[in-house]
């Protein structure tokens, strides 16, 4: 009986272990420094934007009440409101207000989503 109590603590810890960490698009791992990033015309704000607008982005942005009049929400307010006045923003330029302003800067795989997304028409 203890054995068996022994053993089902341990296939627990063991299964807890490997579950314990999913990886989210805040974890993306970028690429090797060398790779260079290909801009295809599938990038859509359903496949890769909306998860990076939802993980860093709609605290401040969804809603009634959204940062700027800007709501990143859903694709159909995001389309109207998103222009490259973004990439100015996002990448941190001199002459823009940096977003996000808190957690960092976006990647720059998740900058280049963006930009492709929006050179390709903003599909969705």
């Amino acid at each position: 009986m203890r054995v068996s109590f022994l053993l089902l603590i341990a296939m627990s810890f063991a299964l807890f272990a490997c579950n314990a960490r999913k990886s989210t698009i805040e974890e993306t791992h970028e690429p090797p420094a060398d790779a260079q990033f290909v801009c295809v015309d599938t990038i859509s704000y359903s496949s890769s934007i909306k998860q990076i607008f939802e993980a860093r982005c709609i605290k401040c942005h969804s809603g009634p009440r959204a940062a700027g009049g800007i709501d990143l929400t859903t694709y159909e307010n995001a389309s109207k409101v998103v222009d490259f006045r973004l990439l100015c923003v996002i990448n941190w330029e001199d002459n823009c207000n940096r977003m996000p302003p808190l957690g960092g800067q976006l990647t720059e795989l998740q900058r280049n989503l963006i930009e492709c997304w929006l050179e390709n028409g903003k599909k969705n």
